[in-house]
């Protein structure tokens, strides 16, 4: 692979709490990772030390407790300590943080993250808002990493904005997506070349969970 092409590795966290628990979390209200959700780390950890063409160079997370806690897991054998970046974060809920999904449903009379117009709530991010923002982080990286292998932990809402939007000719909406929403833990990676030209080498690649209970394959964080 040439000098100049970034490579970023996309690893979505572990199951959380709020996945088991179908509640919308943001910064204060993740609840971390579930048992289930380190055991998916775990496997993940194992899969990526045995295999040392996934080494990174850098390892950057967001910083939700679910994926700081996935972060941490499985850069262990790295001796790398995580860069956290807020801008890396899931689709902030607004007002209708902690909510489950049928308090919010009932509320607001529409299933959560079906309206990409406007906020989840009151506060919260539109999906047009979100994605731009999920673009500017994922520019940032490839800027300051250039030609560097980067694992990026992060979240299904991230991951979703960063194939539709770069998908060639794709929409700008996560409802017409050409793919499924990323299994927790799974690996998702791109090929940049220079700063514009994105090439998707992997999509929710899973093969480390085989043998292990799934959880949820959303995109509520």
């Amino acid at each position: 692979m040439s000098s100049d092409v970034t490579r970023m590795i996309l690893i979505r966290h572990g199951q959380s709490a709020s996945n088991a628990g179908g509640w919308l979390s943001g910064q204060d209200s993740c609840g971390g990772l579930t048992d289930l959700g380190v055991a998916q780390a775990e496997a993940l950890r194992e899969r990526l030390a045995a295999d040392p063409s996934m080494t990174p160079d850098v390892v950057l997370v967001s910083t939700m407790p679910r994926a700081v806690h996935t972060a941490e897991i499985i850069s262990e054998p790295l001796g790398i300590v995580p860069g956290q970046h807020a801008d890396l974060m899931e689709r902030t809920s607004g007002e209708a943080e902690g909510m489950t999904i049928a308090e919010y449903t009932a509320k607001y009379g529409i299933a959560p993250w079906t309206d990409w117009e406007n906020p989840l709530s009151p506060g919260g991010e539109s999906g047009h808002d979100f994605g731009a923002r999920v673009l500017a982080a994922t520019d940032r990286v490839v800027h300051e990493h250039r030609g560097k292998t980067v694992w990026v932990i992060c979240h299904g809402g991230v991951i979703m904005v960063t194939a539709v939007r770069r998908w060639p000719g794709a929409s700008t909406g996560l409802s017409k997506l050409p793919v499924t929403s990323p299994q927790n833990t799974s690996v998702s990676e791109w090929h940049v070349d220079g700063e514009s030209i994105w090439r998707m080498a992997s999509f929710n690649d899973q093969t480390h969970l085989v043998g292990i209970t799934s959880g949820a394959a959303n995109i509520t964080g």
